[in-house]
């Protein structure tokens, strides 16, 4: 990759989209996680309960290469401009409406489908390659989620 390749903005924005609409939530499941954990900026992803069975080894193998990936989505989101946050956590965390967003944005709601939604899903795209490797995701499972022209 070029540091300075173009990037498809509209592509990148949907690939975005469909890793944080279809693949994020099941990372989470499999580690034992929801969406609502993630709604705090101070994320643990300590168990919260113990359902009485001993995990095999495999799954807690699993669920230490799926935790640096959530804490790095965690981090991303948090670490975006106010706007794009709220953007983020309204649509993907909290499964709020476009109209219940808007609520939270001074924006109208032309500007959201147009310039406020594909920005917050590119920032995400910029910042989640920093947080990958801070968060010390396996260099196997970092994934570009930018799309290059």
């Amino acid at each position: 990759m070029n540091l300075f390749a173009d990037i498809d903005v509209q592509a990148t924005a949907d690939n975005v989209d469909n890793f944080l609409k279809n693949k994020f939530p099941h990372l989470l499941l499999r580690c034992g996680c929801g969406l609502t954990d993630l709604s705090s900026p101070q994320l643990s992803l300590a168990p919260a309960h113990s359902n009485g069975f001993n995990r095999q080894e495999d799954s807690i193998i699993t669920a230490l290469g799926i935790e640096p990936v959530v804490e790095a989505v965690h981090h991303t989101i948090y670490h975006c401009s106010s706007i794009s946050k709220i953007i983020l956590l309204d649509i993907y965390i909290y499964n709020y409406s476009v109209d219940r967003t808007l609520m939270d944005l001074p924006y109208e709601r032309s500007q959201y489908f147009h310039k406020l939604k594909p920005k917050a899903l590119l920032e995400f795209a910029d910042c989640y390659d920093y947080w990958q490797r801070k968060c010390g995701v396996d260099t196997s499972n970092i994934i570009d989620l930018h799309i290059y022209q």
